[in-house]
């Protein structure tokens, strides 16, 4: 009898294990993550270069030899300011001959003038002797000739003297070449001569100094053809540099190039582009640098903003489930996902704005963390308020 009851005891508790095994409630673990709140933006992110809006080729327009220069690399300079000087010795031979051809032909000039009113005088005389059958009609015609001819001579050292003149000009021109002057205010940012040096101006001009303007600069920005239909001019730019990459500056968009340019071994070119080149369209800021803090040359990463919301709350992509045109998530309330239809903003690619539908503080499941696990178990991140640029 004992056993029987052993026996049937034993048979219960297999038979309470097995129901309360098969009745089991299939437990999930679900990975949540809360809204983050802050300013969010929609941006093209796009490399640039740093260079000046207004840079001079500094160059010599007379041959000779570099006899003084007078800046260096670096030496701050004001227009009109001389450069350098070329030996001049050339130039000022040229000019003393043809100032001493012009006194020549200036007095050759007065001289025959004053023959012309003599020849003009006898020619009257013989005239009025003419009217009184005093002289012969063959020396009134010599008399005639010898004015016209002297006339013709005059108008042909007049020629002389205007061509002279402007030989002249051109000549003192070529004189002041020889002191090369600066163009604008700005820096020296590059030397390519040195003193001693012979430049030859004959086929190409050669290059003496190059000035910039460094209080007023300009960011080249390579905008892939992808992204260039989202970018427009007057958007706003954030740019850093690489020296500090975490201080941002704010420029704005001046103008697009309307060619595009190729990039193939980083050599730029604005023909058309062959396969497997990268095509890029420069887009410009305009940059006031009077507190000297870029240099030429610098790189710059720049995030162009084309779409931008003040103290939004955004979710990542894959915590948004869409149907249709409508979207969706899930909240973890009481150990239990709940779908709430959500409004959609602007989306950067990975996160996305949530107009309304949820608050900071709720608990989204992301939608590819959902897994079975035989137990009820929440992890949850915390959002906070943070800047998403």
């Amino acid at each position: 009898m004992k056993k029987k009851w052993i026996f049937f005891i034993v048979i219960l508790l297999i038979v309470l294990a097995c129901f309360k095994f098969f009745n089991k409630k299939e437990e999930v673990d679900y990975f949540t993550i809360k809204p983050t709140k802050g300013d969010f933006a929609n941006v093209v992110v796009a490399t640039g270069e740093v260079g000046a809006q207004n840079l001079i080729d500094v160059g010599a327009q007379v041959s000779g030899q570099i006899q003084k220069l007078f800046v260096k690399t670096g030496d701050m300079v004001k227009k009109g300011e001389i450069i350098a000087k070329i030996d001049s010795v050339k130039q000022s031979n040229e000019v003393g001959k043809l100032k001493a051809e012009n006194e020549i032909l200036l007095a050759d000039l007065n001289a025959s003038e004053i023959s012309l009113k003599i020849l003009n005088s006898k020619y009257k005389r013989q005239k009025t002797l003419y009217k009184k059958n005093a002289t012969s009609k063959e020396a009134l015609d010599d008399a005639y000739d010898l004015v016209a001819l002297k006339i013709a001579q005059i108008s042909q050292i007049k020629a002389r003297v205007l061509q002279n003149q402007i030989a002249l000009d051109t000549a003192m021109t070529n004189l002041g070449y020889t002191q090369i002057l600066s163009p604008l205010d700005g820096v020296v940012i590059s030397t390519i001569v040195k003193e001693g040096q012979t430049v030859n101006a004959n086929q190409t001009t050669p290059l003496i100094v190059q000035i910039a303007d460094l209080s007023k600069l300009e960011i080249n920005m390579q905008i892939a053809e992808g992204d260039l239909p989202r970018v427009k001019t007057g958007m706003k730019v954030r740019y850093s540099i690489l020296a500090d990459p975490n201080k941002k500056f704010d420029g704005i968009i001046s103008s697009i190039d309307p060619a595009m340019t190729t990039l193939s071994d980083g050599v730029k070119n604005t023909q058309n582009s062959q396969k497997n080149e990268a095509v890029y369209y420069y887009a410009k800021i305009l940059v006031d640098n009077s507190n000297n803090f870029l240099k030429i040359g610098m790189t710059t990463e720049n995030e162009i903003v084309i779409e931008e919301v003040k103290d939004a709350i955004y979710l990542q992509k894959n915590a948004i489930i869409k149907e249709g045109d409508k979207f969706f998530v899930k909240i973890l309330k009481d150990e239990k996902p709940i779908k709430k239809e959500v409004k959609v903003g602007i989306s950067d690619g990975f996160y996305s704005e949530i107009k309304s539908g949820i608050s900071q503080n709720d608990n989204i499941i992301l939608n590819s963390q959902a897994h079975q696990t035989g137990k009820n178990h929440k992890v949850s991140h915390p959002g906070g308020k943070n800047t998403r640029i």
